[in-house]
Order: C-alpha cells, then sequence, then structure tokens
C-alpha cells in the first residue's frame, strides 16, 4: 500500500498517460523531465520533455493572413532514449505485447521514479524490467537511469540501444498543433570517449547551445562487459549493445547524463562541461546516495505534517490523502525552483518545468510560492524577485508605450520582460480570430511590488530592497498611480478597462473596448502599493533614498499625488455593504444556468470517462487557463458565445439545490 511519501500507478491506460508523466516529473530547478518511459517517443499517448530554466525561443506563424510570434520554452533533447529488443525482432513496444504488471512509483522522500514492468511478446517470451531514475539534487548538471531486464523464462540475445535523440519539438500541447515547433537544430554529435555519447544543439532564434553527454554501462554478473556499436540515425547518436542471456539472469544497464546550457555560469563551454562531467559522474548507487542526502535535507526545511481530522481516528485515509497531496505539491515547487537556480536568471513558470502549458511563460504564480520558500530558502525567493527586478526596463518600455509613466510588468514574461501574451487568438472550431484581453491583468505588477515587500519584512534583507527591490516597487507605484484617472461627480480616483484576477470578465456587454472599470482587487491593492512606496522610502538608508528619489525625479507634488490617489481610490460597494468585483457588476445579465448546467454534465462525463485511475491516488484534471479567445478549446460550450463577443456574465447563486450546486461548479472553474 502506498504511504503519504509516494504516488503510485497501476496498469496501462493511454488517455491518461500525459498526465501521468507531467505528475511523475524528476526535476531540480536546473532543469525536469517527464516521467515518459525511456523506450517512448512523442506518438500521440507519451510526451518525453526535458525543460531547463529559463532557456526560449522566439518564432513566427503565418496563420489566416495574420503574422502570430510566440516565445516558448523549449523542449530539450530527449536523453532517456533506451530501447530494448530480443533476438532479431523490433524494439519491444508496450502496444505489441501482452503487459502483465506495469507500475510506476514516487518517492517524494527521495526524488525517485521506478517502474516495475513484465511482459509476455508475441514469442511466448517472459521479460521483467526494473527502473530507478534521478534528476540530481546534488549535482544539478546530473541525471541518471539504471534499469535491470531478466529474461524469465528465456534464453536469447537481448539487445539494448541508449541514445540522445535531438529530433525534438515543442508538440506537447494539442492547442498549439499546427503552429511552428521546430526550435533545436543539432549542431554536433560524437562519441568522445568508448562508452560516452555527446549531442549538441542550438536554438535556433535565442542561439542558447544545449548539450548533452551519457555514459552507459552494461553488466551481467559473471561476463565481461560488451562493448558498443555507434549507430547515428538522423539527429539522433545511440550506443548499441548485444548481451546473451540464459533463463533466469538478467541484465543491468546504467545510464548517467550531464546536461547543460550556454546561460549557466561557471562553464567554459556545454559541450566541454558536459563530457567532464559524465567522465567524473560517479555509478548510479553513489549519486542515488548523494541525491537522497539532498532531498533530506530539504525535507527537513520543509516538512509537512497533518494530524487526524477533527481528531477521529476513523479520518486517517482522508487524512494520508491530504498529506500526500501537500507533498506532491510542495515536491513539484522544489523541482521547478531548487537551491541551484539562486545563481541563475530564471523566473517560476506557471507549470513549472514539467511540460509546454502556458509555453513556459511566468505569471504571477510567484505570489503563491514565495510564501512557501522565503522563510526557508530566502536566497532562492530573493533569485525570484531578481528576475523581476532585472525587467525593470522592459517593464518601463511597455509602460511608455501605452502612454503611462513608470513600470507595467507584463501578465505573461519569457526571457527578457515583455509582453509575451497574445492579442488575438484563432478559434480552430469556427475559423475566426477571437481578442484575447489577459494582457489588461495589470495587478501582476502590483503582485511584484507585493512579493518584494513582503520578502523585506520577513528577511530585513535592506540590501536587495535598497540596490534593487525598491527602484522597482517605486516604478510600479509611479505606474499606477499614473494609470487612475480622477471623476469629480464621485471626487474619487478610478482604475478603468483592466481585467482582474477572475479572467471571464474581460469586457461588458456591447462595448466595442475591452477591460472593465474599478476592478476591486486591483484598485484596493493599488492603494495598498502607494502606501507601502511610502513606507519603502522611509526605510531605506538616507543616502540611497536621496539617490532614488533624484534618479526617479520624485518630486514632492508627485508623492502627494500617490497620497491622495491612496486616501480617495473608488472601490465599487452595492448599497447592501457588499463590494462589487467591479464597476457594474450587478447590472450584468445573468448567466443561463440551464445551459451551463447540462454543459457541464456532458463536459463531467466526458472528463470521467477518459479519467485515469492512477493507482492508490487521484485527482481531478486542472482546467485550462479561460480567456475571451480560447473558448473553442477550454471553455465550455455556453462560454462560447460570451467569449465570442467578448461580454461579461455574472455568477450568481441560485436558490434552488441542482441551482446552487451549478453555481459551485461555475465558480470552481473560473481561476486557472
Amino acid at each position: 500500500m502506498a504511504d503519504t511519501w509516494t504516488l503510485e500507478f497501476d496498469g496501462c491506460d493511454p488517455g491518461g498517460e500525459g498526465r501521468r508523466e507531467a505528475l511523475c516529473t524528476l526535476g531540480n530547478g536546473r532543469f525536469a523531465t517527464r516521467g515518459a518511459a525511456p523506450e517512448s517517443g512523442a506518438d500521440g499517448v507519451h510526451y518525453p520533455g526535458t525543460y531547463a530554466a529559463g532557456v526560449y525561443n522566439r518564432l513566427r506563424d503565418d496563420i489566416a493572413g495574420r503574422v502570430v510570434e510566440n516565445e516558448s520554452m523549449v523542449n530539450l533533447p530527449n536523453w532517456l532514449d533506451l530501447r530494448f529488443g530480443i533476438g532479431n525482432g523490433d524494439w519491444i513496444d508496450l502496444p505489441g505485447v501482452r503487459v502483465l504488471v506495469h507500475r510506476w512509483a514516487l518517492d517524494m522522500r527521495r526524488g525517485v521514479l521506478t517502474r516495475k514492468l513484465r511482459f509476455v511478446d508475441a514469442a511466448g517470451r517472459t521479460t521483467a524490467v526494473r527502473q530507478r531514475r534521478i534528476v540530481s539534487m546534488e549535482q544539478p548538471q546530473l541525471a541518471a537511469l539504471h534499469t535491470v531486464v531478466t529474461a524469465e523464462d528465456w534464453s536469447g540475445t537481448l539487445r539494448l540501444a541508449s541514445g540522445i535523440d535531438g529530433a525534438v519539438t515543442n508538440t506537447g500541447v494539442a492547442r498549439y498543433a499546427g503552429m511552428a515547433s521546430d526550435h533545436l537544430e543539432v549542431v554536433a554529435t560524437a562519441e568522445p570517449a568508448p562508452h560516452t555519447l555527446l549531442l549538441v544543439a542550438r536554438t535556433n532564434q535565442s542561439e542558447v547551445r544545449i548539450a548533452e553527454a551519457a555514459r552507459t554501462r552494461v553488466q551481467r554478473t559473471g561476463a565481461a562487459e560488451p562493448e558498443p556499436r555507434l549507430v547515428r540515425d538522423g539527429e539522433r547518436i545511440a550506443h548499441e549493445f548485444e548481451v546473451a542471456l540464459r533463463s533466469g539472469e538478467s541484465v543491468s544497464v546504467e545510464k548517467v547524463v550531464a546536461l547543460q546550457t550556454s546561460r549557466d555560469p561557471a562553464i567554459s563551454e556545454p559541450a566541454l562541461a558536459v563530457v567532464e562531467q559524465v567522465a567524473g559522474a560517479p555509478g548510479f548507487d553513489e549519486l542515488l546516495t548523494r541525491h537522497e542526502l539532498a532531498w533530506h535535507q530539504l525535507w527537513r526545511r520543509f516538512r509537512v505534517e497533518l494530524g487526524d481530522l477533527a481528531g477521529d481516528g476513523g479520518k486517517r485515509h482522508t487524512t494520508d490523502e491530504m498529506l500526500r497531496t501537500v507533498r506532491l505539491s510542495v515536491f513539484h515547487v522544489l523541482q521547478a525552483v531548487s537551491p541551484h537556480n539562486v545563481e541563475l536568471d530564471a523566473g517560476l513558470p506557471a507549470r513549472g518545468l514539467h511540460g509546454e502549458a502556458y509555453r513556459g511563460h511566468v505569471f504571477w504564480d510567484e505570489l503563491f510560492a514565495l510564501p512557501l520558500l522565503t522563510l526557508r530558502l530566502p536566497g532562492l525567493a530573493r533569485a525570484l524577485l531578481r528576475y523581476r527586478t532585472r525587467r525593470l526596463d522592459a517593464a518601463r518600455r511597455s509602460a511608455r508605450e501605452a502612454g503611462h509613466a513608470g513600470a507595467m510588468y507584463p501578465w505573461q514574461s519569457g526571457s527578457d520582460g515583455r509582453e509575451e501574451t497574445q492579442r488575438v487568438h484563432l478559434n480552430p472550431r469556427s475559423g475566426r480570430w477571437l481578442p484575447d484581453a489577459s494582457h489588461l491583468q495589470r495587478h501582476v505588477g502590483i503582485a511584484v511590488g507585493y512579493n518584494i515587500w513582503q520578502y523585506y519584512q520577513a528577511t530585513g534583507d535592506i540590501e536587495f530592497l535598497a540596490e534593487h527591490g525598491a527602484e522597482t516597487l517605486l516604478e510600479i507605484a509611479r505606474f499606477f498611480a499614473g494609470a487612475t484617472t480622477y471623476d469629480a461627480s464621485r471626487d474619487r480616483f478610478r482604475i478603468r478597462g483592466v481585467m482582474g484576477p477572475d479572467e471571464y470578465s474581460t469586457r461588458y456587454p456591447g462595448a466595442a473596448e475591452p477591460g472593465i472599470d474599478d476592478n476591486a482587487y486591483t484598485n484596493v491593492m493599488a492603494v495598498w502599493l502607494l502606501v507601502r512606496a511610502q513606507d519603502v522610502l522611509d526605510v531605506l538608508p538616507p543616502t540611497r533614498r536621496t539617490e532614488l528619489v533624484e534618479g526617479l525625479g520624485l518630486s514632492s507634488e508627485e508623492l502627494l499625488h500617490w497620497r491622495d490617489v491612496s486616501r480617495r481610490m473608488y472601490v465599487p460597494i452595492a448599497p447592501d455593504g457588499i463590494i462589487s468585483q467591479f464597476e457594474g457588476y450587478r447590472d450584468l445579465p445573468e448567466l443561463d444556468w440551464d445551459a451551463t448546467a447540462a454543459a457541464t454534465a456532458t463536459s463531467s462525463a466526458s472528463t470521467a470517462s477518459s479519467r485515469p485511475r492512477a493507482g492508490r491516488w487521484t485527482t481531478t484534471r486542472s482546467p485550462n487557463r479561460p480567456t475571451s479567445s480560447c473558448c473553442s478549446t477550454c471553455c465550455p460550450p455556453t462560454s462560447c458565445a460570451s467569449c465570442s463577443v467578448g461580454s461579461a456574465t455574472r455568477f450568481r447563486r441560485r436558490p434552488s439545490r441542482a441551482r446552487s450546486s451549478t453555481t459551485s461548479r461555475a465558480r470552481r472553474t473560473a481561476p486557472r
């Protein structure tokens, strides 16, 4: 039975394989690899993927007469590649054999993914495979795969192929199908040592060099180690081995890999670095021991325990499920960003390093992760904040282009801090281009300022605040003060034409332009930011405060204006005292609850029929990020009509039990 540290998956479920691969991702902050089977390729069921922090590439598409440019986190060469076959037969492919046992187990305490496989091939031969995999948390450039193959009831030749596959693309998200996905060019393959392979690739726009070296050793008790045969197959390079086995005998395959990019510090050149690193790397068992110690030390800082619910011992099962879920969440945060990120210029992508959803962009998700990290790894929290402060000039350019002063941070950020959010999306069902207003989520800038101040409050790091954080926070405050307009009829300042955290509310019915007015969250947090700006000036050392005031041109009149805005910001409050989500919220048409209930029921039935049974642990599938333009693939059918005209619809509880349930579902799917 799985414990609270282990996530298990039993059986073969093609419909749930992508989800399992994401949940079984292993990483160390520098890079991460999805939990795909080593013998698999990107075939619509499996999707091997390896991603390095901060490695992006920009491509353009000409779609329906429009040029669309996207920057994406790049899928790197597949180092997992390990295939096996018996005799002269084809390489083993699970759909072509009768699977007796197929079990995956993710050990979160140790950061190890194990796999047990038993199958009978077309010739009636039974074979067992056991695999262990790590992405080293102790040596962040290394990963390793250990495989044991046992011939249970047959004698003959086992063929093995251990390679690095550079023929990979970014095709992991169905919604991006048909768009440019070839980010890599393989520039070199080599065999620098008898048991070592090297592949060097380069991104075709950002020109980041990526090098991977793999050392493979094959051992059988009482037998000499077989010599590999070098095979080049297009953009793939591999070593092939042949091993004679008798019934009951086993062979072990140890694959140790080094990965570096030209963005990494303290190296001369990626190819040179990985060859040296893999040559000096210890064997799997020693790597595993060091890796386990690193995870033990991390969990000492991030220990999570839960008592029985309501003190009822009968709730133990529920408590175990909750504890496993919480630990899984912490585990994946620490694989996306770890102490190894401290020297990197990289943010926290919304989906970590686990796949290609949202193209690997950075949204405002560090707002939710930094409270976890700041008190336990303050250096890491500071590094994530530096990703933002280094892009202050890009935020200033964005503000100027929008006609504002200060700094306007992007809703979606990638390599250089420009706005990566698309302004229009093509609806593949209707063939129409639909506007995407999600770039109007200006509250991302407030989140940056909030994170800076909370970090300073928690750590007392005045050096960071003085040298980096204060200037950024002040420029964001300047933007929001300048983004207000004065409404003389109310004697209040207002912020118009934005999009709040509710991404379904993009514009008013019939409005020609996107955006809503006076989003309560945005306005209240803007006030908070303007007040904190004065606090920042108060705590800075006098010399640094003078330098910033002079350098930013902050006059006493401007600071008085900030104070005036903070004291007279408009917040829409209804006569009954309830704060409205935004101005005019209560005047919006009611959602068609009956149609929504029918659509939700249909969607739920479809999801339930395809949802995998993940061993002893299950979870609901996360909804995609909803926007006004992605209705064909993200939103329920009833939202499609609303999205197509860009109108907002109000969710409001209705009295009947059935409708109340529908309201709950609607609200639950609203966040991304």
